[in-house]
């Protein structure tokens, strides 16, 4: 774990996957809900004001979180709650490349490419659909030419934008939702 008070408002808390798996976490786990990661929470919020020396009594909290790596960032705003504060909305459009797999063998082949070219895609997911095989890449910056080629490869169908996505999500068996090329990638390198 990594601490770094950015200004007298704003702390960065860096976990690594270690932190999250040393408490059972994962990146999906954090919120609010769960018990055991409400408590994760509060001990580290209580370990970065100790070491920062920032008060939180009467403060209010904002608290933002993103997968990094296999860990996360937390972003702590700290503000008066008597004092209004400005809201920002930064909207990014979600690219969304579909591509289907008539066979899984097909579908295993071409995540175990992207996976030892490093591709990192920490929302990729992949989706069975009646006999059909469906990997999405979802991305807020357009996918490299790697990826591009090695997915037309293998693929049999491929699919843009995010209406196919939400109907994957919908009507679809979520066979891995997240962070689809790391996990079935690193399966598969350690069992070939």
């Amino acid at each position: 774990m990594r601490i770094e008070q950015l200004d007298k408002t704003r702390i960065l808390i860096a976990l690594g996957e270690k932190d999250l798996a040393d408490h059972a976490l994962s990146f999906e786990r954090l919120n609010l809900h769960d018990p055991l990661a409400c408590q994760f929470l509060k001990t580290i919020l209580r370990h970065a004001c100790a070491e920062t020396g920032i008060n939180l009594r009467n403060k209010r909290l904002l608290l933002e979180a993103m997968p990094h790596e296999k860990g996360c960032l937390l972003l702590l705003t700290i503000s008066d709650p008597h004092h209004p504060r400005k809201v920002y909305h930064i909207k990014r459009n979600l690219c969304c490349m579909s591509y289907g797999f008539h066979q899984a063998e097909n579908l295993l082949h071409c995540v175990q490419a992207l996976y030892r070219l490093h591709e990192k895609h920490p929302l990729s997911a992949v989706y069975r659909l009646h006999h059909d095989y469906y990997l999405v890449l979802p991305s807020t910056l357009p996918l490299s030419r790697r990826c591009l080629g090695m997915a037309h490869e293998f693929a049999d169908s491929r699919h843009g934008g995010r209406l196919f996505f939400s109907f994957l999500q919908e009507h679809a068996q979520a066979l891995q939702s997240t962070d689809a090329i790391d996990t079935i990638g690193g399966l598969l390198e350690k069992h070939h």
